[in-house]
């Protein structure tokens, strides 16, 4: 994955800026954000925080492609994929028992279920990044194809959240975690898409 950004740099360095951006506008909106969960990504304090999360790690693999020590990251991946499964059963469990908001429940599951697929497809894509010891050999790493799949749907689903007709009309099928948000909310959501993808074709890649 090392080899693979530093051979393109100018795309690494891209991500990174959409990265920053991203991170100033979630954190911004945490900053103003209402206490407890509600509709869409406006008030969620919680999905948030995961998000700034994602993002900072997401930019410590990128400026840091050599740096960053894999056992540390696999070791951070891990935790975040168990704070957020267990927020996304304890979301699941409240909208469930009627404590949520029946119209805006099944939205504020479906961010942290997001959440969870992107760092669980982090963390698969991160769990052949072994060093050789004693000239052995690592890990032989996750399969390409199953990292290129995983690429491919967040790269549609940017795909959707770039077209604002599709946007909007997702909700009416399928309760899409951005829900019906504005164009600036989407923002931090759609670096997060393009953001994996380019991350899981660097770890098929590399």
């Amino acid at each position: 994955m090392a080899v693979f950004m530093e051979q393109d740099g100018v795309v690494r360095w891209v991500a990174v800026i959409a990265f920053c951006l991203a991170a100033a506008l979630v954190a911004a909106r945490l900053g103003t954000a209402r206490q407890g969960p509600c509709a869409g990504s406006r008030g969620d304090r919680e999905s948030d925080a995961a998000h700034l999360v994602m993002c900072l790690v997401m930019l410590g693999m990128l400026v840091f492609p050599t740096v960053a020590d894999p056992h540390a990251v696999r070791g951070v991946l891990t935790a975040m994929v168990v704070v957020y499964t267990l927020l996304l059963a304890d979301r699941m469990l409240r909208w469930r028992s009627g404590i949520s908001d029946p119209d805006t429940g099944g939205g504020t599951v479906g961010a942290f279920a997001y959440h969870v697929l992107g760092a669980a497809a982090m963390l698969y894509a991160m769990s052949g990044h072994e060093p050789h010891e004693h000239g052995g050999h690592g890990p032989s790493g996750p399969a390409p194809g199953a990292v290129l799949i995983l690429a491919t749907l967040f790269a549609a689903d940017a795909a959707v959240m770039a077209v604002p007709a599709l946007r909007h009309r997702l909700p009416r099928v399928f309760p899409h975690p951005m829900g019906m948000a504005g164009s600036l909310a989407v923002v931090p959501h759609l670096v997060m898409d393009l953001g994996t993808a380019y991350m899981l074709v660097a770890a098929a890649a590399g």
